[in-house]
């Protein structure tokens, strides 16, 4: 259970966040959160699973005996503003610093620290301010990480200013695309009229797939796996070798790219982009943190498609600009196949995601997927399924790729990306 303690002076935000619980506890989006009211001091209280913090919006500390919280929200602006480029470096610098509906360009900004850097989002109109409080606290209770929080917020804030007359219960969780903000990248068309900052190297679209209906997909630890899943009829699968030492490294990228071309699969080569472009692989699979060091560029003039791997809403936002040829979503359940910085995420929070991107891009659900769990999966309307251990540990390969294939296919021809109406409990 978690807990959201708020001090005496925001009881008003009561009447924004119970109506956000309803819906978080119904359809399972986070662990059950207990709201209590304290008097005895200034910040805001967050306890969860995986963590511990404190908050407060626009901290001026009063006496000595109040510490700093661990989030500093700024979210209130008075004329003269501070240039968007300052505000930046200074949340590079300042871990705790959280800006909030910063004015800038006929629109708003958000930004926060990630890893020795500033990130931000931006959006049209700010929306609703107490709505967008409460959105934040709520997610932070819930268990989303900083920068999913203000995602959500930032979304619930247009969301709740546009649709103010819901009744208390409906569903007021944000899932239209339209409401979100945009991932401030420089593929970003206005990021410089708004003075972010950025060396990165805008990238034009990546190439398409060949056949985005992908259905089983799997990702699998050596090029001799590669080439007896093709062998088994599969179309879409992945080499994602963990130890990038190996001896064989280049030889066994070089053997699955010949394996795919010859079987006419799609095979995509995991995190090592100069051995893909130099053998011509068909994609690339990159990591989140891949976008940063990775020459995305070189990527797509050697015409490969991109895979983006993604955990949130911030991620899939960033992702989503940069136009890939598919977004991955995980991980979805607990795995041992990788070690994983953020939590599983669950069915429901999965079908969240893929009403967010709906038909923008084939869409992967990834992590922990055993053949029990693929159906539930596939009915959030994700255009593939990626399994791992279900293929490789199976005691018939050849039966378990038969039997994903047997879940799968009947939604290969006509699946929309979207929520399945055929299972209420995801369709959000």
């Amino acid at each position: 259970m978690s807990t959201l303690s708020l001090p005496n002076h925001l009881m008003p935000l009561l009447m924004h966040i119970e109506p956000l619980l309803i819906p978080a506890e119904l359809y399972q989006l986070g662990d059950t959160v207990t709201v209590t009211v304290h008097s005895n001091e200034p910040l805001i209280h967050i306890k969860t699973m995986t963590k511990e913090c404190s908050l407060a919006f626009n901290f001026v500390a009063a006496d000595e005996d109040c510490p700093p919280p661990t989030y500093q929200i700024w979210d209130q602006w008075l004329a003269p503003f501070t240039e968007l480029a300052e505000l930046q470096q200074k949340v590079a610098t300042d871990p705790s610093l959280v800006v909030c509906g910063f004015p800038a360009n006929d629109g708003c900004v958000d930004i926060w620290h990630h890893q020795g850097q500033a990130r931000a989002v931006y959006c049209r109109h700010s929306g609703a301010s107490e709505a967008q409080r409460a959105m934040l606290l709520v997610a932070l209770a819930l268990d989303y990480p900083l920068e999913d929080a203000v995602v959500l917020a930032r979304a619930h804030a247009r969301s709740y200013q546009d649709h103010n007359q819901r009744a208390q219960g409906d569903l007021i969780w944000p899932t239209e695309a339209k409401v979100f903000p945009r991932a401030l990248t420089i593929n970003y068309h206005q990021i410089k009229q708004l003075g972010w900052l950025t060396d990165d190297q805008e990238v034009a679209p990546f190439a398409a797939l060949g056949s985005s209906k992908l259905g089983l997909y799997p990702v699998l630890e050596s090029a001799d796996w590669v080439e007896r899943v093709l062998q088994l009829g599969v179309k879409t699968t992945q080499l994602r070798i963990k130890n990038p030492q190996a001896s064989d490294l280049e030889h066994q990228i070089q053997q699955a790219i010949v394996a795919g071309e010859l079987a006419q699969a799609q095979v995509f080569i995991n995190d090592y982009w100069p051995l893909a472009i130099k053998h011509h692989a068909y994609g690339v699979h990159l990591g989140q943190e891949d976008l940063d060091s990775a020459n995305l560029v070189a990527i797509q003039q050697a015409g490969l498609r991109l895979g983006i791997s993604t955990h949130g809403y911030y991620e899939i936002l960033r992702a989503l600009e940069y136009q890939p040829s598919y977004i991955a979503l995980g991980h979805i359940f607990a795995t041992l196949t990788k070690e994983m910085p953020s939590l599983p995420q669950g069915v429901s929070r999965l079908a969240l995601y893929q009403k967010l991107i709906g038909k923008r891009v084939p869409t992967v659900a990834i992590g922990g997927i055993t053949i029990e769990r693929a159906a539930k999966v596939w009915r959030t309307g994700v255009t593939g399924v990626a399994v791992v251990s279900a293929i490789t540990q199976a005691d018939d390969p050849a039966i378990a790729v038969i039997a994903l294939r047997s879940i799968l296919a009947p939604k290969v021809e006509i699946m929309t990306a979207g929520v399945c109406d055929d299972d209420k409990h995801y369709a959000l």
